[in-house]
């Protein structure tokens, strides 16, 4: 394959050398492939490690979450608690910033109340709350972002959510 949206990576691994080409998602899928049977260690890390994996965060919010411009907009019928709303709108400013749609992975109090619907008051009783259980952070005078214990947290929200 070779054109637009091809994608070629050179490895080495000791002695081993390898190229790979293909779409994006071919050549992702059979490095890891490639790597977990050139080295087996890196699968037991993977077992024992969390990092987020964004597509498939992204995948998860499908139905839950859409992001525009001005931030995660959650769909309407999607019954949450403020807690679970607040941790699924700060989960949606994470993944828009790392996907470049947003310019800040942080949120206000004012933007958290207009993007889960719940009044200021409510989002202001709830976050000393999740910034207690380590699932957000106070990043300034009035923005708050997810943690990554938040983002895991809120994967599992999520999957509840959907049946998972």
């Amino acid at each position: 394959m070779s054109g637009k949206g091809a994608v070629k990576v050179h490895l080495e691994v000791g002695d081993i050398k390898v190229d790979f080409e293909g779409s994006s998602e071919q050549v992702f899928e059979t490095l890891l492939r490639f790597i977990s049977q050139a080295c087996p260690n890196i699968e037991l890390l993977r077992r024992i490690t969390y990092t987020p994996d964004l597509a498939k965060i992204m995948g998860d919010l499908s139905g839950l979450i859409e992001i525009s411009s001005s931030g995660p907009i959650i769909k309407l019928g999607v019954e949450l608690s403020a807690r679970n709303a607040v941790c699924l709108a700060l989960l949606g400013a994470y993944v828009g910033y790392r996907i470049g749609k947003l310019n800040k992975d942080t949120l206000s109090v004012t933007e958290l109340s207009r993007l889960t619907g719940k009044a200021k008051k409510t989002i202001t009783n709830e976050l000393p709350k999740l910034i207690e259980g380590g699932l957000v952070e106070r990043v300034s005078e009035g923005e708050y972002r997810i943690t990554e214990l938040g983002v895991r947290r809120t994967e599992d929200i999520i999957r509840a959510l959907k049946g998972i």
